[in-house]
């Protein structure tokens, strides 16, 4: 049974080889090397070529990769392909993406609107979407101060972001405006926060804590355990 990931980015890429793929091997599931999103570059001559450097730009090129990686027969009906994409800053012509707008969904709802209206139009039994409320680097807020083991010296600046979280019921309802996103709330109190690293605070948070403070992603994680049953 293989589980093949689309990702957004090199964050989320290090997160499924780090973390995902041993927590999943218990459950017989091999997690196949993440599927980074691709971005199109047109040469001059009028030829186009597709070069992996991540990011998600528009749906159109998202759908293509997914359409692709089925067409090439490396997925079989015994398989499954999820994504693992961020709600901020997500393209505007997704499935869905107007409609959610027009009934003002937000956060969770407008994620979960999104992802039923981008299964339908892959229409794959074997194709699950997951797009993360807000960010990547939500789970990372789930506990703040692990961020101390890397960034000591900006200790009074972490803890006064643990208390900014504190507000939210969850990391996952942190809210999507540029200023106050998830990624934008540690670079205004860590400037030299490095996103690649945020595998590894995950490591240091655990997914047990994870799936214990984010109920999307712990539907999403536990989906992955269970579809194959």
């Amino acid at each position: 049974m293989k589980l093949f990931i689309y990702v957004e980015g090199q964050e989320e890429e290090m997160f499924v080889n780090r973390l995902l793929r041993g927590y999943l091997n218990p459950y017989g599931i091999i997690v196949q090397r993440p599927v980074l999103a691709a971005t199109s570059f047109r040469l001059s001559d009028g030829d186009e070529i597709e070069i992996t450097v991540g990011g998600v730009t528009n749906y159109n090129s998202i759908r293509n990769d997914i359409l692709n990686q089925f067409a090439a027969e490396q997925i079989s009906i015994g398989d499954a392909l999820t994504t693992f994409v961020d709600l901020y800053a997500l393209p505007t012509d997704f499935p869905g993406y107007g409609d959610a707008l027009a009934q003002k969904l937000a956060g969770a709802q407008k994620a979960s609107f999104i992802e039923k209206a981008w299964k339908v139009d892959i229409g794959r039994p074997n194709f699950f979407p997951y797009i993360q409320v807000h960010e990547f680097e939500a789970l990372v807020l789930t506990q703040p101060s692990v961020l101390n083991k890397y960034y000591p010296e900006h200790a009074a600046s972490i803890e006064t972001l643990r208390k900014e979280c504190e507000q939210f019921r969850s990391p996952e309802d942190i809210n999507e405006a540029k200023s106050t996103s998830p990624s934008h709330r540690i670079l205004s109190r860590l400037p030299t926060y490095q996103k690649i690293d945020g595998f590894r605070h995950l490591q240091d948070i655990g997914l047990p804590a994870l799936k214990a403070h984010c109920p999307r992603f712990k539907i999403w994680l536990e989906q992955c355990e269970r579809f194959f049953k």
